[in-house]
């Protein structure tokens, strides 16, 4: 990812614009939105409809991006990423999804959840995109086992009517859905 070329315009009396510094980002950082990146993406529009949720994701990204030296330094990057991404995410959405009244976090808080933020978000990865509990917790930077404990004390607290709701025109990927473990 690189910024795009200055322009060459010469400036009045002859002078040139000075070139903004070429931003190279760290490799690390480009491999984890290689791997994470359409999972993001899938969370993302969850949220916003399109172009918002693309927008919000760059947001978070450069959010990422801006903190990455501290990031890595922290014992687990990818739950750090995620935090940094999903809370932004969550927080920007402004409820322009397909469906928000399904997906707002404020459904899970109100209910009592313990780790509302987590069992939202597994929820979200889970059984509205249709991953994997292995595929989330890769994503979100947790155990399985924790993000399956997630899932199921969700479920436990969480309307009969919300629990498995799928919003309207956001489908899981081809051969991504799985059943409930």
């Amino acid at each position: 990812m690189r910024a795009p070329a200055p322009s060459r315009t010469p400036l009045p009396g002859g002078r040139r614009p000075l070139a903004p510094p070429a931003v190279t980002l760290p490799p690390a950082f480009e491999a984890l939105y290689a791997l994470h990146g359409a999972r993001y993406l899938g969370y993302a529009q969850a949220h916003a409809a399109e172009p918002a949720a693309s927008r919000i994701l760059g947001e978070a990204m450069g959010e990422v991006a801006i903190r990455w030296a501290d990031i890595v330094r922290r014992s687990n990057p990818a739950a750090c990423a995620w935090t940094v991404v999903s809370t932004r995410i969550r927080a920007r959405s402004g409820a322009t999804g397909p469906d928000p009244a399904g997906l707002t976090p404020g459904l899970f808080e109100w209910r009592g959840l313990r780790h509302p933020a987590l069992e939202y978000d597994a929820f979200v990865l889970h059984d509205v995109l249709g991953y994997s509990i292995e595929e989330a917790a890769e994503a979100m930077g947790a155990e399985a086992s924790r993000v399956r404990y997630a899932l199921l004390a969700g479920r436990g607290r969480v309307r009969p009517a919300v629990a498995g709701h799928r919003p309207a025109g956001l489908l899981p990927a081809a051969g991504r859905n799985t059943p409930h473990e």
